[in-house]
């Protein structure tokens, strides 16, 4: 038996629970050994002051030790079980007999999995429709009942029906000591050794063909990544990087992260991260690995594991013209600071995925978005004091020029303050519309250095100077903020795609009431033509009739829209997976303009065209706006492409981290 509140850790286990379900109830239940030995010691007023009645609905004592008529207080324990449980909201729903049925059997099974094809015949066995079977085991998958990931082509064609047989699995990796050793690189060849080790129990082994199968979910779980330039990557040698094991300590030099080189900027941001309801500090247990595996793909050692730069509180990333950036868990926090030409975009990404990830998966907090204070300081410290960017531009709107610092007191100018957060400047995309032109040559440019350098890895932009890494920038953060805007829309099909006029004499029509016009989806990832990646000039290409008012709606995000991937379509035709020849280039460019002239005949000829901007797209400001203009005008053209192509060129809808779709290329649905 355990003796006092702090032996078993009641309070800490309580926080960790509100932190994931801020409104789970809770029965604090003290065990014992009988009446010889000591008796629970639980302070029940203390926890009822910490975290409510609500939360904590009340406590009970079991005995452990068996007597005649069974163990005392179990028998009370399990009545008021079922009284919350009774009283829970999603207890009274109503589903369909079938899913019941098929649930029941599920659960009746002693498989610790089944394959999809089984799962999918007991839901026909008991009368679903094929679209039914797959839609109730989503759902089961989004409650817990069990594992399933039908997109995913390693994992699409099991059930996990167990969840503890899978972490066993997990567990048996993380225990081990060879794997903790090598600060948690591990091959496949390990992995499969220690699933399968033939000293084990039978029950604690797993067959060869599951290896695959857990490697997959490891990563899916946000536990590890493949790493590169160590071992073959097609063969059981090849290395991964469980995140939890990285060395605790950080090092006296932290690699890539040196002093600021020449023309860089650099820009402050802290995540602040508190309980929801009171604002107090909370601690994120686990971020840090969740967040060196979900950003890998900016690691330092992406290309060669042995450059890359982590350990448990923190990591240096790489993403190319958008600079570096270290990430430290300050206290509770996460301080993170880019430097680069123009470093709001990355920054911008960076936070938004530390907020994304918090919020999300713990569901008792809360992350705030903060700047570090300025000189002068009433403590002689700058950066100590920490503003919250979304009170800060409250105040600005307030034309309410000072703010003051809760630490020193020392009020400092908001406009100063305001430059660590990409959230409150100007519009990105109304400057690169207004020096459309001008951008558009220096880019062109840029692509025939590209091209001579394509292949060369993280090095293809080192000969650029500060002026042109800063547009380069720029660009990927307009069309960051373009993709923000349509995320619900998403769901039904693409964001991305081009008009031109199908009829040469189009421009002689400024009157027209409806017109032909080519409309062309592009992948979302490679930020290209579906045509161009196929070699196939039908792919993801319609003709089709277009009413002059839904030109007229859609024009100002279709103006936005096309310049912005114009001002890409140099750095995006030479991609490291693609590299698309001049003809082919100066095609989509050509297409592109086209389009971009039918928008400007529409408003010389008297239609009231808005100004289109993504600049609302940011953690303190919610696009509901832009969204209500632009989201309509793009269901419906989703309605029409269906009828004529239900599959949009055979394009894959994937999903990204933060569950966001994303409508891809075929080649590039792994990626995901």
């Amino acid at each position: 038996p355990r003796e006092g509140p702090q032996q078993g850790f009641v309070r800490e286990w309580i926080k960790l629970i509100k932190y994931r379900e801020p409104d789970a109830k809770i029965l604090v239940v003290a065990t014992h050994g009988g009446p010889g030995e000591r008796q629970p010691d639980i302070d029940r007023q203390e926890l009822w002051d910490l975290f409510g009645r609500d939360t904590i609905v009340d406590f009970f004592s079991v005995d452990s030790k068996a007597v005649e008529g069974g163990c005392v207080g179990v028998e009370a324990l399990k009545a008021a079980i079922a009284d919350i449980a009774e009283s829970l909201p999603d207890m009274e729903r109503n589903v369909p007999t079938s899913w019941h049925n098929a649930r029941t059997e599920l659960k009746m099974l002693d498989d610790a999995y089944i394959s999809t094809e089984v799962a999918l015949g007991v839901c026909e066995k008991h009368q679903m429709s094929a679209k039914d079977a797959n839609l109730f085991l989503a759902i089961e998958h989004r409650i817990g009942h069990l594992i399933h990931y039908a997109n995913d082509s390693v994992l699409r064609d099991i059930v996990v029906l167990k969840p503890d047989w899978l972490a066993t699995a997990i567990s048996l990796v993380l225990d081990d000591k060879i794997t903790r050793e090598a600060h948690g690189l591990v091959s496949f060849q390990r992995l499969s050794s220690l699933w399968n080790d033939e000293n084990r129990v039978e029950e604690l082994r797993y067959r060869e063909d599951l290896h695959p199968v857990f490697l997959r979910l490891m990563e899916r779980y946000d536990l590890s990544y493949k790493v590169a330039n160590i071992g073959d990557p097609d063969s059981s040698q090849c290395a991964h990087l469980i995140a939890q094991l990285v060395p605790d300590v950080r090092p006296s030099e932290v690699g890539g992260w040196g002093p600021v080189s020449d023309g860089e900027e650099e820009l402050v941001q802290i995540c602040h991260i508190v309980e929801s309801k009171s604002g107090q500090s909370a601690n994120a247990e686990g971020l840090f690995y969740q967040l060196i595996v979900r950003l890998h793909k900016f690691s330092l050692g992406r290309l060669d594991y042995t450059q890359s730069s982590h350990w448990q509180r923190g990591l240096v990333l790489d993403n190319d013209y958008n600079g570096k950036a270290l990430l430290e868990h300050v206290g509770n926090d996460v301080r993170i600071t880019v430097r680069a030409a123009y470093p709001e975009a990355f920054l911008s990404i960076l936070t938004h995925e530390v907020k994304w990830l918090v919020e999300s998966f713990w569901r008792g907090m809360r992350c705030d978005v903060m700047v570090p204070c300025q000189d002068p300081c009433g403590r002689g410290a700058p950066g100590l004091g920490l503003f919250e960017v979304g009170k800060l531009i409250d105040s600005k709107k307030k034309r309410r020029p000072e703010y003051p610092c809760s630490i020193c007191n020392e009020w400092q100018h908001i406009d100063g303050l305001l430059r660590n957060a990409p959230a409150a400047r100007p519009s990105v995309a109304a400057e690169l519309q207004a020096g459309y032109g001008h951008f558009m040559k220096e880019l062109n440019g840029v692509r025939k250095m590209l091209v001579e350098h394509h292949g060369v890895a993280m090095q293809q932009f080192l000969g650029l100077n500060v002026v042109t890494l800063r547009l380069l920038s720029k660009v990927d953060d307009a069309f960051s903020g373009i993709m923000s805007v349509l995320t619900d829309e998403a769901k039904d099909g693409p964001r991305l795609f081009s008009m031109e006029p199908a009829d040469s004499g189009f421009f002689d029509k400024p009157k027209w009431i409806s017109q032909k016009f080519t409309v062309t989806l592009w992948c979302e990832h490679s930020r290209l033509p579906l045509w161009a990646l196929d070699g196939d000039e039908k792919k993801g290409v319609y003709e089709m009739n277009i009413p002059r008012y839904w030109f007229v709606q859609i024009a100002p995000f279709l103006k936005v829209l096309g310049a912005t991937l114009s001002l890409a379509l140099p750095v995006a035709s030479t991609a490291a997976e693609v590299l698309l020849s001049d003809e082919v280039f100066e095609r989509i460019g050509s297409n592109l303009e086209a389009g971009q002239r039918s928008i400007e005949i529409l408003a010389k000829s008297g239609d009231q065209i808005r100004e289109w901007s993504s600049s609302d797209v940011s953690l303190e400001k919610a696009p509901h706006g832009l969204q209500r203009a632009e989201g309509p005008a793009l269901r419906q053209l989703h309605s029409w492409l269906k009828e004529r192509d239900p599959s949009f060129g055979g394009m894959v809808r994937v999903q990204n981290k933060r569950q966001e779709f994303v409508w891809v290329h075929p080649r590039f649905r792994e990626e995901y």
